[in-house]
Formats: C-alpha cells, sequence, structure tokens
C-alpha cells in the first residue's frame, strides 16, 4: 500500500510541478514590480482536470487586474505545440510587503502613535497596507483595530474639524458675490469632506464641503 502511495505521488508531482511553475512564473513576470513577492496557496487545484498526456502548460489569461487574493487562471495545455485542452484553476495568492502594524489596541477616534513596521502576506486584492507613516498626517482610527493589524486606509479617516452640533459658517459664492449664512453640523467632517448642515435661515439640510473649523461652502 505505501509502494503503491509513492508511486501515485512521483506520478503527481511532475504535473503539479508544471502547473505551479507556469502560474509562479507568469505573476513573477507580468506583476513583480519593485521586486514584489508573492505567496501562493495551491490548494484549491484540481489536478483531475487535466489531461493525462502533456507536454507543457501556460498561462492564457487571469480574471481580474491584479493576482492577488482568490485568483482564476486561465490555463493552456499543449501537445506538439497545440492546445489541446484549457483548464481554469484558482489560486489563493497573497503579496508579501513591509507595512505599519498596531503594536497595541487603537480605539475608534485615536490617532496613530503606537505602530511599529513589519512584514505581513496581505490576500486583500483592492487595498494595500499603509507603509509611510507621512499618510497618517491628520488622520484617526476610524474602526477599532486590535494590535498586530496592518493599517489600510479605510481604517483611517480625517480627524474632525466639525462635530455634530457645531454652529458654522455656510459659505455661497457666485463670481465676485459671497454670502454667508449661519447653521449649525449634522455630521463630523475634516477638511475636503463633504457633510450635512442646517441652514438657520431656511431651516434647510444641505450638503456642504469643511473648508475649516468654524466653515463650510457650498460648491
Amino acid at each position: 500500500m505505501i509502494t503503491y502511495l509513492l508511486a501515485l505521488a512521483i506520478v503527481a508531482n511532475p504535473l503539479s510541478d508544471k502547473v505551479e511553475s507556469s502560474i509562479t512564473t507568469y505573476v513573477q513576470s507580468h506583476y513583480a514590480a519593485n521586486r514584489a513577492q508573492y505567496q501562493y496557496n495551491f490548494k484549491r487545484i484540481n489536478y483531475s482536470l487535466f489531461p493525462e498526456d502533456f507536454d507543457s502548460v501556460s498561462v492564457l489569461r487571469i480574471g481580474k487586474n491584479s493576482p492577488v487574493g482568490n485568483t482564476v487562471f486561465t490555463l493552456g495545455c499543449y501537445k506538439a505545440d497545440r492546445i489541446i485542452k484549457t483548464v481554469s484553476v484558482s489560486v489563493e495568492i497573497s503579496i508579501i510587503v513591509d507595512c505599519l502594524v498596531a503594536n497595541n489596541p487603537i480605539n475608534v477616534g485615536d490617532k496613530f502613535t503606537d505602530l511599529v513596521i513589519s512584514k505581513r502576506a496581505i490576500s486583500c486584492d483592492n487595498q494595500l497596507p499603509i507603509a509611510d507613516i507621512s499618510q497618517l498626517a491628520g488622520k484617526q482610527a476610524k474602526i477599532y483595530i486590535q494590535p498586530g493589524t496592518p493599517i489600510f486606509p479605510s481604517m483611517c479617516e480625517n480627524i474632525p474639524l466639525i462635530n455634530p452640533g457645531d454652529h458654522i459658517n455656510i459659505v455661497v459664492e457666485h463670481g465676485q458675490i459671497k454670502v454667508v449664512a449661519q447653521g449649525i453640523a449634522r455630521q463630523k467632517g475634516g477638511i475636503g469632506e463633504k457633510i450635512r448642515v442646517t441652514n438657520l435661515g431656511s431651516n434647510r439640510m444641505i450638503i456642504a464641503e469643511v473648508v475649516d473649523s468654524t466653515t463650510v461652502a457650498l460648491k
């Protein structure tokens, strides 16, 4: 029985080597800018889908713009320089990056003060964690962040200059004409963010952009 299993493993290895090599080579040649490193999980590949006899395999296309995350590769199996079958396989890919990581718990509304640089394997395909501390200037935590967690842009928000209930000036400009009305903020917001405010003159709710700690602009 042991001899039989070993024989199966020996037969299976060349196939898995061909497939895995074609995928890693494709990713490294197409996406490994700035010496990016990737980590692969090939456990989802069903090798029984491949033909019994073929010379080589290559990646024809992938199902999205980035290889990171759960990525579907369409592979071409070649025999005598001719594709005899195409097979789609799913591979979980992570990118290894240096990023800012929370050293201690960070509560909602806290500034980012206790962070360390650490390597992490990231499998999120829509954003990468922050590596430059300067990107967190004027930011605070939008959610609770556990120790050891990489800091992603979606976890951050501008430190609000205006808070709900603050009395503010609503500025409207048309050419040389400038009108200022009194209002009350209904949302928090930092510079450049749009918040809901109530115009006390008309008692109407409007959306305006935060200019500073006392002013919003209707644009």
